[in-house]
């Protein structure tokens, strides 16, 4: 390809370009507090340094795009619906933890309980105040999510076996996050050091603001207590207290020299979706690394001088026994375990039996690491849980 057509190629991926597509997706041009262009700005000047191939590119515009989409619908929810913004978010459960570690099972058995609500997937592409249930099949934004997430997951049913996602089913808070764009869900798609840099420096609060008010706005006229997950919740645990200071944490553990190379792979994974052989697994292996040890490190740290209520949960325990780790938690949380609710946990369990493999799939040599090198830059943590 010629420096003109690269030059041609990557102008889509500028501020106004990105804005102006998603007006003409979604008719809306108000995207609400400003501030948000100042990384999103930051990250597209870092993918424009990649000279992504074009396959890439409109991937990249498509994957940002949609993040977009997603604010500029928040933010005319919000308009039409101001009052939902005075209603509290009142001990908010919030599982954290390493990726890897157990947090998706232990959210998706969680939300089985229906005194919960969390945000389903498709409700944070498209957020609206959730419809009833049986009406969502007549409206066209769940069904386009659903076909859109269908056909990924066939085309990658290697996710569909990590995540369990569907169109229907409860999300992390991830996505919602996303669009306020200061989010490490940017840093794991593309490497952005001047991006990712600027994410780990600054104070993440607005970002918890803005998702507890999409959080009020989907869940406008409903008074259960959410459910909510996001292993990066570690990173930020100060500025999720700030934002929910009567949270109840629930923290998953797993000696991070175990998870790590998994994490990687998950992440090279995505990077090759939107990177193509610009992908480089021995830089997710570093910053993944790096990555989570500071979120540890950070986390400990808050939760020494806090007095929120934490519930560690470990993932050899969990993985064990899951219903005898639920009702430890519903115990330690004062909740009530129904008959009906556990049975229906149960029947999960049984059509998705956790499996244990033979030995890890992915060795710290595969992304740039070794086993020496992590149990250094993890000791105090490894030292703290025990698995020394």
């Amino acid at each position: 390809m010629s420096m003109q057509a690269i030059a041609q190629d990557q102008r889509i991926l500028t501020l106004d370009a990105l804005l102006a597509a998603s007006t003409a997706r979604t008719g809306l041009n108000d995207f609400g507090d400003p501030a948000f262009r100042e990384g999103l700005d930051l990250l597209l000047s870092d993918i424009r340094a990649l000279d992504l191939d074009p396959a890439c590119v409109q991937a990249t515009a498509w994957r940002i795009g949609q993040s977009l989409d997603t604010r500029a619908l928040a933010v005319k929810g919000l308009r039409e619906r101001p009052e939902v913004l005075e209603r509290p978010i009142a001990e908010p459960i919030i599982i954290a933890g390493l990726v890897r570690s157990g947090t998706t099972a232990l959210h998706l058995l969680m939300s089985l309980d229906p005194q919960f609500q969390g945000p389903e997937h498709w409700l944070t592409v498209y957020p609206m105040p959730r419809p009833p249930r049986e009406k969502w099949d007549e409206i066209p934004e769940y069904r386009t999510e659903k076909a859109s997430l269908d056909a990924y997951l066939q085309a990658s049913p290697e996710s569909a076996d990590d995540h369990m996602m569907t169109a229907e089913g409860i999300e992390e808070s991830l996505f919602i996050l996303g669009s306020g764009f200061a989010s490490n869900m940017w840093p794991s798609m593309w490497e952005v050091p001047n991006y990712d840099r600027w994410y780990r420096s600054r104070d993440d609060t607005g970002s918890y603001r803005w998702l507890a008010d999409v959080l009020r706005l989907i869940g406008a006229g409903d008074d259960r207590r959410w459910l909510l997950k996001n292993p990066t919740d570690l990173f930020s645990l100060q500025e999720v207290l700030n934002v929910f200071p009567d949270a109840k944490i629930i923290q998953t553990h797993r000696d991070p020299v175990d998870s790590t190379p998994s994490v990687s792979n998950l992440i090279f994974s995505a990077r090759r979706a939107f990177c193509g052989d610009k992908a480089d697994r021995a830089e997710v292996g570093r910053r993944e690394a790096e990555m989570w040890a500071q979120a540890l490190e950070r986390a400990e740290s808050v939760r020494a001088k806090s007095d929120a209520t934490f519930i560690d949960v470990e993932f050899r325990d969990f993985t064990r026994d899951q219903m005898a780790t639920i009702r430890s938690i519903y115990d330690q949380l004062g909740l009530t375990l129904t008959a009906g609710t556990e049975g229906a946990m149960q029947a999960w369990l049984d059509a998705h039996p956790h499996k244990p493999g033979k030995g890890p799939k992915h060795k710290p040599e595969d992304f740039g690491l070794t086993r020496e090198g992590m149990e250094q830059r993890f000791a105090a943590y490894r030292a703290r849980r025990g698995y020394i």
